[in-house]
């Protein structure tokens, strides 16, 4: 196309590939709903100020301008000091049961401190395995493998190293008492 392009055209032929682009870029904060509006805006841009070199890829050019602006209109202002919704906030827990939801949080937070102290009563190797088959949640037969040793050691050094810290949580609440 020499001159200037057949926007309309151009536009039926890659109008969905756009408003995908942006609708999935919109997605995540909620904003799909206004994908059309950022093709909108970028037909519109590209009317205003055509490409100055000849575009090899008209779908491509135009799936990035519709692309750039559902990013612009993520960082619009109105976007970043928006509130939720009402809807969003009327589904929040009533006074007493988020207090307890709080409280039931700040406890497992405690004793999830508590616990990573009383890690420093494992050898490196001890922690090491806990850490792949419990934190990481992978199998004991990929942490014997990782460790090369067999599927029972893995076992025994993971039931081992629980016992130690049952006994140096317990020695400690009974500190605390």
């Amino acid at each position: 196309m020499s001159g200037s392009p057949e926007w309309a055209a151009l536009y039926q032929k890659h109008k969905d590939a756009m408003y995908k682009v942006a609708a999935r870029v919109l997605r995540e904060a909620g904003l799909a709903d206004q994908a059309e509006d950022a093709v909108a805006d970028a037909i519109t841009s590209m009317i205003q100020s055509p490409p100055l070199a000849e575009v090899k890829n008209w779908e491509a050019f135009m799936v990035t301008a519709a692309k750039r602006k559902a990013l612009d209109r993520l960082k619009s202002a109105a976007v970043q000091h928006s509130g939720p919704e009402l809807s969003e906030l009327s589904e929040l827990p009533s006074g007493g049961d988020f207090a307890d939801e709080v409280a039931e949080e700040i406890d497992r937070q405690r004793l999830g401190a508590r616990l990573w102290d009383a890690r420093a009563v494992l050898d490196v190797r001890e922690r090491r395995i806990l850490e792949e088959h419990i934190e990481r949640g992978r199998s004991q037969a990929e942490v014997a493998t990782e460790f090369g040793i067999s599927r029972s050691r893995v076992s025994q050094i993971v039931t081992t190293a629980l016992k130690k810290l049952r006994a140096k949580l317990t020695e400690e609440a009974g500190e605390d008492e």
